[in-house]
């Protein structure tokens, strides 16, 4: 269904690249004015949707911070006037062992994928309220079903967004506002192509019912369900998006 999305507004953090990129070029697809939000500059992003016709609005934003989250949300709303969807997509995911992981480094992950996605779906909560609508989704990872060596600090987060999503759900369905996840698979991004070999993402594949590595867009189904109207009756709950490797 073309343009189920028209006339919202979203934010998506991490939308310069890989799978945000790919999320909030859906979202615009669909008709929805799409905050960029991303510690990088998110202009190629922008540019992939005014080509395409729709609007866009770049916000360097560090999701650990309470005075960026802040800035954030005022200006989709000076720009939009509401807030209609968020997209807790901003995250890292470094490898390293349990005893090579250092407290800088335990807190970098935590602050970015957990209290990130933490600020971010409290500054927009109150504006959804007034509206008597809304829709949050955070993301995931199909790690969490698996368990992952060198991603124990990774996976922790990663869990730890799906309680989130289902205590939120709780506490706001009485406001119409749906919190909910999809968990991805390992997935071909720009951070993936640097970071990890092709033995290693090939090991994920072999794992995999569909032979074939996860692209980003490999989501978008999943993203628009949970953002439209179709999944009103939805919360608290989990799309695992892994082309069938945590089926067991």
């Amino acid at each position: 269904m073309a343009n189920r999305l028209e006339g919202e507004v979203a934010i998506v953090t991490g939308a310069a690249a890989g799978i945000g990129q790919a999320f909030a070029v859906a979202l615009a697809g669909e008709g929805a004015r799409v905050v960029l939000a991303d510690i990088q500059p998110a202009q190629n992003t922008q540019t992939l949707i005014e080509t395409a016709g729709g609007e866009a609005l770049s916000v360097i934003c560090d999701v650990t911070s309470e005075t960026d989250i802040t800035a954030m949300v005022d200006a989709t709303l000076k720009r939009y006037g509401k807030i209609d969807i968020l997209v807790n997509n901003a995250g890292i995911y470094p490898i390293a062992d349990i005893e090579d992981t250092d407290m800088a480094l335990w807190n970098r992950i935590i602050g970015i994928n957990l209290t990130g996605t933490f600020l971010a779906t409290r500054a927009v909560v109150p504006t959804m309220k007034v509206a008597g609508k809304g829709k949050i989704i955070n993301i995931s990872s199909g790690t969490f079903f698996m368990g992952s060596p060198g991603l124990a600090a990774y996976v922790a987060t990663k869990g730890a967004v799906i309680g989130m999503a289902r205590s939120l759900a709780a506490e706001l369905g009485g406001f119409n506002i749906q919190v909910n996840c999809i968990a991805p698979g390992l997935t071909t991004t720009p951070g993936v192509n640097n970071g990890m070999g092709d033995e290693m993402r090939d090991g994920v594949v072999m794992m995999q019912a569909n032979k074939r590595r996860e692209v980003p867009e490999d989501m978008n189904g999943a993203l628009l369900f949970l953002c439209s109207s179709d999944s009103d009756f939805m919360t608290g709950q989990v799309m695992l998006v892994d082309g069938g490797a945590a089926r067991n």
